[in-house]
């Protein structure tokens, strides 16, 4: 008893510190992880066995593959072609916005998405004379939700796949309709909540002349380089699609693709390897030994017993509080150390009461992607969107944003919800 009190002291210390916003979120990660050590909670040789590898090799080669995407000018071409297209409609801009950064996310980390669409947002809205935030929160939204339809999407997603053995194409076909779905779903939510105010025709709209972006390919900087970038990009995902034919592990592929781009891209790629997100590889490398502390003290073991006595068994159930209990605990905290916790709690649950551990996986997935929409902490694409945001001069207060993301998120997971239970629990 008192090491699973040491242990859960230990990780609401994490939190707390996080939460201050006073420490920087990989250095309190680390102080926890030397305390699990440091109190005997886990032996120093314990620690390398409850790093999970894989994850942060996998997510190690999207770093580069992406970094040389950004680096070559792709996204900001992708994202003045895709507006362009639309001649300043706002509805056609919804659409638009929220398809691609949907699409995106499913492949690549949502932070990236929104660096790069997010001030292309301010500077469209301000050439139609719109309101910045609707369209914002649609690219957030569609973000974590597009984020939920792959293995590589969101982080979560990574630890959920690599922790239980299960491929990309496991991913794509077991999450990837309901997200679809919950998409439509968000999409219709947002045009219902904001079409009187951002998304009708009408005497604000700016003349089409004033709606026109910049030329796309102005947007350029590396033509050679996007191209290679591009076709590594395509052959990468093909491998992960094709892992269960091939054989090597989802991190070989991931960690190849990046190795390819940097060999080919030219003498200054090297470099990009100084300039990828190091404090989140720490972060999880950190957090996997948090979590193991719980594991060691059998904190998770008995979370996994209260839930299935609280169902009952019963699959339907358990997906349901799941879902529910992930999405409430993504509104507040970092959706990554939450999903990085709950993976051994599922895993025992299934073992425990031989439900089956797949649909419980896509269901801990929705939850913490689709939930962490609600609040501006809840996901880091939230805190990025609205920074930039910020920094463009448009503030948007916590009440505002919660007042209309909650609504739209409650929508998404209630339709994530029905359809959880209509496809596994019959």
């Amino acid at each position: 008893m008192s090491q699973a009190l040491l242990a859960i002291g230990i990780l609401v210390a994490v939190y707390a510190m996080i939460l201050s916003n006073r420490v920087h979120r990989t250095v309190a990660v680390l102080l926890g992880a030397v305390l699990v050590v440091g109190t005997g909670l886990l032996r120093p040789d314990q620690v390398i066995d409850h790093i999970h590898w894989e994850a942060l090799a996998l997510i190690f080669g999207m770093f580069i593959l992406v970094g040389a995407l950004a680096k070559s000018g792709f996204f900001r071409w992708l994202g003045l072609e895709a507006l362009r297209r639309t001649r300043g409609d706002p509805r056609q801009i919804l659409i638009v916005v929220s398809t691609l950064s949907a699409l995106l996310a499913a492949f690549m980390d949502s932070i990236t998405v929104l660096v790069f669409l997010a001030p292309l947002l301010l500077e469209v809205c301000r050439l139609i004379r719109r309101p910045v935030f609707p369209f914002l929160l649609a690219a957030i939204t569609s973000a974590n939700i597009g984020g939920s339809a792959t293995m590589v999407g969101d982080p979560p997603n990574v630890i959920i796949g690599t922790a239980l053995g299960l491929s990309f194409t496991d991913f794509v076909s077991g999450v990837g309709p309901i997200s679809m779905l919950a998409f439509a779903a968000n999409l219709l939510a947002l045009y219902l909540l904001f079409r009187r105010t951002a998304f009708r025709r009408g005497s604000v709209e700016a003349p089409a002349e004033a709606a026109e972006t910049p030329d796309p390919w102005s947007a350029v900087r590396n033509i050679r380089l996007m191209h290679i970038a591009l076709v590594v990009f395509a052959f990468t995902v093909a491998l992960l699609v094709l892992h269960q034919v091939l054989g090597p592990p989802v991190a070989f592929m991931a960690v190849l693709g990046g190795t390819l781009v940097l060999a080919l891209g030219g003498r200054e790629m090297p470099r990009l390897i100084e300039e990828i997100d190091w404090h989140t590889l720490v972060f999880l490398a950190g957090l996997f030994v948090v979590v193991g502390g719980l594991e060691a003290a059998g904190v998770l073991r008995d979370i996994a017993t209260w839930l299935g006595g609280v169902t009952g068994g019963n699959l339907m159930l358990s997906m349901t509080l799941l879902l529910w209990t992930s999405a409430a605990f993504s509104l507040i905290l970092d959706n990554v150390p939450f999903a990085a916790a709950m993976v051994p709690v599922i895993a025992e649950l299934s073992a425990s009461t031989g439900m089956s551990l797949r649909p419980l996986a896509w269901t801990l997935a929705l939850g913490a992607d689709i939930g962490g929409s609600g609040t501006p902490i809840g996901a880091t694409a939230n805190v990025v969107g609205l920074a930039v945001a910020d920094r463009g001069g448009v503030r948007i207060s916590w009440r505002e944003y919660v007042r209309h993301a909650l609504p739209v998120t409650v929508v998404a997971l209630a339709v994530s919800n029905v359809l959880l239970i209509l496809v596994y629990a019959r």
